[in-house]
């Protein structure tokens, strides 16, 4: 049996400890009626006390703290319900949670982020240098914290040997599946996401991914051009038209662009477009060749190419899942 501990510190999403719990509780449940061995020991274990009171009406018991001495398996890292505003004072006030976190890694135990919980791993060191993912509106952020982690915006799950990181919101659950099917194998895993309505198997999030245009950096020549991006997107914009308005070569541009922003100016300009026809869609439109031209695209096949690649869905196929109204 694999003790793991699920960590509950002060801003932790009540939610989220819920569901991972209610989720390993299920495979021991499932591995049981199987006529094995419960294959998991989970606790709740407290980054301070052993009561944690959130500020809805929900409270944790804790068994033990990170102050205790036990051995544990497992380490799993919920996700924050801090504000991005706030995540310098929270990581500042667990200091002593992220230094328990790097022990216990070095003590052979197996670290697991879900979504916001990558914070935590990659501040004290265990991701540099390997892939990792979180809620995509914390990606951007978390690339310019951590410049030595290889985030993937658009992944549900990675792993190595001895560490998972999850996706945003409830896709981290899928980091869960993939632990659980590791340990208990596939049927089990299947089994709990038809019980609970999970997608198994998804690999990517792009299509839940709101483009926020990438501006903290403080290049104010560059914000000036993503301004006029955002303004004329809808035109046949060009590198040199842009650049020309931040008084830059286009060589020194395109460095300077990638460098603030780690995306290319045509980069940049295809996900503003692409965000524009995702609120087309979501407002009800149905005629995708209009949208196409609206944004400022003339060519279906382009489109749809890039609209694909950076969302993982087709044009149809966006429209169909999230339209919520009638077209007029």
């Amino acid at each position: 049996m694999k003790h793991i501990s699920i960590i509950i510190y002060e801003d932790v999403l009540p939610t989220a400890v819920s569901n991972t719990t209610a989720l390993l509780m299920s495979a021991n449940e499932a591995v049981v009626k199987r006529g094995g061995p419960a294959p998991f020991q989970v606790e709740l274990i407290g980054a301070g006390g052993k009561n944690a009171q959130r500020e809805i009406p929900v409270r944790f018991y804790c068994s033990k703290t990170i102050s205790d001495d036990f051995d544990t398996d497992i380490v799993i890292v919920p996700p924050m319900s801090t504000g991005p505003g706030d995540i310098d004072e929270l990581l500042s006030k667990n200091a002593k949670l992220i230094s328990w976190i790097r022990q216990k890694y070095d003590e052979k135990a197996q670290v697991i982020s879900l979504c916001t919980g990558a914070y935590f791993l990659a501040e004290c060191g265990l991701l540099n240098g390997m892939p990792a993912t979180s809620h995509w509106g914390a990606i951007e952020d978390l690339q310019k914290r951590y410049p030595l982690i290889d985030f993937k915006a658009d992944h549900v799950v990675t792993y190595s040997a001895s560490i998972v990181t999850g996706g945003g919101g409830f896709s981290s659950l899928n980091a869960l599946l993939y632990f659980i099917e590791k340990n208990c194998g596939k049927d089990i895993s299947i089994e709990l996401s038809k019980f609970y309505a999970l997608d198994y198997g998804r690999t990517s999030q792009s299509i839940f991914t709101i483009f926020s245009g990438r501006r903290l950096h403080s290049d104010d020549e560059i914000h000036k051009a993503q301004s006029y991006i955002e303004k004329k997107f809808e035109t046949d914009l060009s590198v040199e038209q842009i650049a020309r308005q931040v008084n830059m070569s286009k060589r020194n541009f395109i460095r300077r662009f990638k460098s603030a922003t780690s995306l290319s100016p045509i980069e940049f300009i295809q996900r503003i477009k692409v965000e524009a026809a995702k609120k087309a869609f979501e407002d009800g439109e149905t005629n995708i060749a209009a949208i196409t031209y609206r944004v400022g695209y003339n060519d279906l096949k382009t489109f749809r190419t890039i609209f694909k690649r950076i969302t993982g869905s087709t044009p149809v196929e966006y429209r169909n899942r999230y339209k919520t109204q009638a077209a007029v």
